[in-house]
């Protein structure tokens, strides 16, 4: 991406999603990808876990990065269902999006903590069972697992199990109902968002080997496993790029401010109508695959 002004932002990862701007439109999009994760996943608790667990009565669960909590609260309505006593605690560096706690179910907490600051709270060492963790590849940098791997591994009884689910973002497929209608407003913001990401470190390509990488720090029983996102949902799951891809024009500087830059302010939003447009017409955008790593710490 261009270069911070005084009129534009530089994307942070540690700060973008406190900003003002992750409020209920952000929220609406969380609620959209939990929607498109579970079309996909079929699942709440991963396979391996869910059996591990089926014969316990009580639970305590963290959700890493928690947004608006509705991963929790699917979780709860599954757990009652069955007979499991509950406790789920979600974490999540801004709490803008948390639901009033009186309307959460009473297994349930959101605390506002960054899971990757340290130390981290005393009281949370050693105590859950199950850690979960979902759409974080825009916090990790230089493929760095080990800040928040060592927090999960942390938060966990001896036993307990993470559970961390990707969409592959290392990879982009943008295509077109018919040879017609074009997708290059797509593809060219394909191309801004993978460049931009190069440059900050962020290339997503630890993505293929997460196992490996769950394995080389002590997790045991480690399992991976992709599985394709449904094609009839690849419209929404535009949509909810889409979403995203609006919220960038404040990290282009204005004309005006940097009239050499190569993508500014006023092309972003130009090209950003035109990749509607495009999507009006039937190009979708995807990645194809939601990747799921389960290991447990050891006992």
């Amino acid at each position: 991406m261009a270069n911070s002004s005084p009129d534009s932002e530089k994307y942070n990862p540690s700060t973008f999603w406190v900003a003002p701007a992750r409020n209920f439109r952000t929220s609406a999009r969380l609620h959209l990808q939990h929607l498109l994760f579970q079309n996909t996943l079929g699942y709440l608790l991963e396979p391996n876990v869910q059996n591990s667990t089926s014969s316990t009565t009580q639970l305590k669960v963290a959700d890493l990065g928690c947004g608006n909590g509705v991963w929790l609260s699917d979780l709860d309505r599954e757990l009652s269902s069955k007979g499991i006593s509950a406790e789920l605690d979600g974490y999540d560096v801004n709490p803008v999006n948390f639901p009033a706690s009186s309307h959460l179910p009473q297994s349930m907490t959101l605390k506002k903590l960054d899971v990757l600051a340290r130390p981290l709270p005393e009281e949370m060492i050693g105590t859950y069972d199950i850690v979960h963790v979902r759409a974080f590849v825009s916090i990790i940098v230089n493929s760095n697992l080990t800040p928040l791997l060592s927090t999960a591994l942390a938060l966990l009884k001896p036993g307990g199990w993470l559970q961390w689910e990707e969409s592959r973002a290392d990879t982009y497929f943008i295509e077109s109902p018919s040879p017609e209608i074009s997708t290059s407003a797509c593809d060219t913001i394909a191309q801004i968002l993978q460049a931009g990401g190069k440059a900050r470190g962020t290339t997503f390509a630890f993505l293929g080997e997460l196992d490996r990488h769950v394995k080389e720090h002590k997790f045991e029983n480690v399992h991976m496993q992709l599985a394709n996102t449904r094609k009839q949902d690849w419209k929404a799951w535009t949509e909810d790029y889409l979403m995203v891809w609006e919220e960038l024009a404040v990290f282009f500087p204005p004309k005006a401010n940097q009239p050499q830059a190569l993508v500014t302010r006023e092309s972003w939003v130009d090209l950003f109508k035109r990749a509607v447009n495009e999507t009006e017409q039937g190009v979708v955008v995807h990645h194809g695959k939601i990747v799921t790593v389960v290991g447990r710490k050891a006992m």
